[in-house]
């Protein structure tokens, strides 16, 4: 199981999405489907959001979440990040 941690910065070019964690690694997935059809521009234009647990791409209306850049289950990695803390399992 991946470790889990937030998201610092992103960026992707045409050899993938760049994700920088705070605890210091960078992971590199592949680009997804509108990543690949977007121009070099759209593509830098990417931001972190939602305290770290989210990739956006304005622009063409791409979001990621970084559960799946890590490969973790995303109700874990929310109740990591503080979101869902004491809400109950279903």
């Amino acid at each position: 199981r991946a470790e889990m941690s937030l998201a610092r910065a992103v960026s992707a070019d045409a050899g993938g999405i760049h994700v920088a964690f705070e605890d210091g690694r960078v992971i590199t997935v592949p680009l997804t489907e509108r990543l690949i059809a977007a121009t070099p521009e759209q593509r830098a234009a990417g931001y972190v959001e939602d305290f770290g647990t989210s990739l956006r791409w304005e622009e063409i209306d791409e979001d990621l979440g970084v559960d799946s850049v890590l490969g973790v289950d995303e109700d874990e990695f929310l109740e990591f990040a503080g979101f869902i803390e004491g809400m109950p399992k279903e």
